[in-house]
This record gives C-alpha cells, sequence and structure tokens, in this order.
C-alpha cells in the first residue's frame, strides 16, 4: 500500500504545483489589467498588500518545511 501512496502523493504535488503555476498566471494579467486603472496612492497600496502577502507565504512556507523535518 505504501508504494501506493506514495506514488499518489508525487502526482497530487505535481497537480497542485501547476495549480499554483496557472492561478499565479491569471492573477498577473488581471494585475496587469487593473493596475492602470489604480491611483498613485492605490498603486501604493496595491504593493504593499501585495509585499505583506509575499512575507505571508514565506512565513507559511518556513513553517510547512520545519515541519517536514
Amino acid at each position: 500500500v505504501q508504494p501506493i501512496l506514495a506514488q499518489a502523493k508525487l502526482q497530487l504535488v505535481a497537480l497542485h504545483q501547476d495549480a499554483l503555476q496557472k492561478a499565479k498566471a491569471v492573477m498577473d494579467t488581471a494585475m496587469a489589467q487593473i493596475r492602470p486603472l489604480l491611483t498613485p496612492e492605490q498603486v501604493q497600496k496595491l504593493d504593499a498588500m501585495k509585499q505583506a502577502h509575499e512575507k505571508m507565504r514565506e512565513a507559511h512556507k518556513a513553517m510547512h518545511d520545519a515541519a517536514g523535518q
């Protein structure tokens, strides 16, 4: 049973990575369309939100990596 589960896990990880890449592409396209419509103040706020989101993502990854050790 273990080899079957291990293979399934590899496939699920690959699917997850593919989905993340596709979602990022969609969001990047949307942001490229939205950004020119924003005021300078809104652009600053968007950039700050993007940085905060990236920091949260990095912290989540660090926690996940630490839990796996």
